[in-house]
């Protein structure tokens, strides 16, 4: 088995569990601790960074938060697209009319021609709870050439003039088919809960950006120490070759010790090599879940600049955990949003199976003024009309006659009846089952994600226990290479012995820094589950959306 890295000893030692106060989150140190034999450079350039500068750059060039972004702008546009339905529409018109009618044969003539110029305006209204309202004002002034005998169409005619206002209120509503405001809302809700499903997929997908970046940038630490420990390693064995070269011209080692050394020699210097390769991929992979063109990079190594410094395991209680994720995971957020969607679907699919009743009312009064022709047997001069008289005209003079002079009221109930009614008890049942679906789909998330809360916590808590265990076989191997390197310096042990000692240290550092990479990794899948992720990190979806609203607005 390949041996692995040793961790970086942080200035207050290894940590335990029962040591202080928990803390689990990374520390940004700005620089890494150092060995005592001291750091070399890899064989390529790199920069130092830091964890949260890499998180924030990857939120902000991350292109599936960007369309994100761009989906919860569309979802709250057909919000209002459908809130739009129960706008306040005006209507208006302008209308004319010329009509030419002269006498032919010996037919009475009522007209022999007329001239109407009127206009209207309307205001309508769809009603949240299935019908319509609309209120129309008309006004028409019409000139009339009405002959003055009709049996003497020789006598001439006169012109009279006819002023008409007339406003009118139409109420149309369903009484069963359609009726409500929850069937009639529907279209809202559904674009309401659209808007809030797009903005749990954002949080799904910052989440999942930043564990990708989290754990990356923990490997690319593994990966950094790795070499160091390498490196560290290579530096040792070359001391005991020197030592052992010297001994061997002194007569007091075998020729064979020294080739022994130089075979591990070069195995550990082709174990360097591995390192540094492995480093820069590292770097590439982080550089690629930030967003940055690789093409474009002067600069290609990573050097992390955040230390988990004192990292203490946390106690995990999972079954408070499982109860956390089912609150605040975004996925199972999505599912009953879901379901809430669907029982809209079931709810106006009901609603369709019953028949259709409408009724219709309109109350139209009506106000008129009309010339009057003069009358010489009586003495009467006649009259002018006008839209004073004709607004004045829409009550009566005595009370006692009612109040309005002239009006209309008009009635009528319509009855559409599907006997078969095939069609929505299918779509009836359709949303039934999809809703039911919904609800399996919710239950199959529970059960995966409780299953997922409960490994990541035994993960946790296996991962703790090793950073113990490890962090005295680390302590235990030095002892060990100590004592072996003093026996082999008095003759009593072989460089064999001692380069055996070497390969047990390395392993245990490798075992000590791969138990604190899983803890941590362990960590973020658990926080990604339960909704901490982003909060654990100090980062916010909302500034996806300002971001997007500001390249918007440019």
């Amino acid at each position: 088995m390949r041996p692995r890295p040793r961790p970086r000893p942080s200035s207050s030692g290894p940590v335990t569990a029962g040591d202080g106060p928990i803390d689990s989150g990374p520390i940004d140190a700005g620089e890494m601790p150092q060995f005592s034999s001291g750091e070399q450079p890899p064989p390529f350039e790199t920069e130092a960074v830091e964890l949260s500068l890499v998180l924030q750059e990857a939120l902000e060039h991350n292109l599936d938060l960007r369309t994100n972004a761009i989906d919860v702008a569309i979802n709250e546009a057909n919000i209002m697209a459908a809130i739009g339905a129960y706008d306040v529409f005006v209507s208006a018109s302008l209308t004319g009319s010329f009509q030419k009618l002269p006498q032919r044969g010996s037919a009475f003539t009522i007209s022999t021609g007329a001239r109407s110029l009127g206009g209207s305006v309307g205001f309508n209204r769809r009603l949240e709870t299935g019908g319509t309202i609309d209120l129309t004002m008309s006004a028409t002034r019409e000139l009339r050439d009405q002959p003055i005998s009709f049996f003497n169409p020789a006598a001439g005619s006169i012109v009279l003039a006819t002023y008409t206002a007339r406003p009118t209120l139409t109420l149309t509503h369903p009484l069963l088919k359609g009726a409500g405001l929850k069937v009639n809302r529907a279209d809202i809700d559904r674009a309401r809960l659209a808007k809030t499903q797009t903005e749990a997929q954002q949080m799904i997908t910052a989440q999942n950006v930043v564990r990708d970046i989290v754990v990356a940038y923990w490997e690319l630490l593994y990966a950094q120490r790795d070499l160091e420990n390498k490196r560290r390693s290579l530096e040792l064995a070359q001391e005991q070759l020197t030592r052992t070269q010297a001994e061997v011209a002194a007569g007091r080692r075998s020729p064979i010790d020294g080739r022994s050394l130089e075979q591990t020699l070069a195995q550990r210097e082709n174990d360097l090599l591995l390192a540094e390769n492995n480093l820069l991929d590292r770097s590439l992979t982080l550089r690629t879940l930030m967003g940055q063109d690789l093409a474009s990079q002067d600069v290609l190594g990573l050097s992390p600049a955040t230390d988990p410094q004192a990292l203490k395991p946390r106690a995990i209680d999972h079954k408070a955990e499982i109860e956390l994720a089912m609150k605040a995971n975004p996925q199972i957020r999505q599912l009953q949003l879901a379901i809430a969607s669907r029982r809209i679907d079931e709810y106006v699919a009901a609603n369709q199976r019953l028949v259709q009743l409408d009724v219709r009312a309109s109350f139209s009064p009506q106000g008129r003024s009309i010339d009057s022709t003069p009358n010489a047997d009586t003495g009467d001069p006649g009259e002018k009309g006008s839209w004073g008289k004709a607004f004045r005209n829409f009550f009566n003079d005595d009370i006692s006659n009612g109040l309005l002079a002239d009006f209309q009221v008009d009635g009528s109930i319509n009855l559409t009846w599907d006997v078969q009614n095939r069609t929505p008890k299918a779509n009836h049942q359709r949303a039934l089952l999809e809703l039911h679906k919904a609800e399996a789909n919710l239950s199959a998330m529970r059960q995966n994600i409780s299953g997922q809360v409960i490994r990541l916590s035994s993960n946790l808590r296996n991962a703790g226990k090793r950073m113990e265990v490890t962090a005295s076989s680390v302590e235990l191997a030095e002892e060990n290479l100590k004592a072996e390197t003093a026996r082999y310096s008095v003759g009593r042990s072989t460089s064999y012995d001692v380069m055996f000692r070497m390969d047990e240290l390395e392993l245990a550092m490798a075992n000590s820094l791969r138990a604190q990479i899983d803890y941590l990794q362990s960590l973020t899948e658990l926080q990604l589950l339960t909704g901490e992720l982003l909060p654990s990190y100090g980062l916010e979806v909302v500034s996806q959306r300002r971001a997007f609203e500001t390249s918007k607005r440019k």
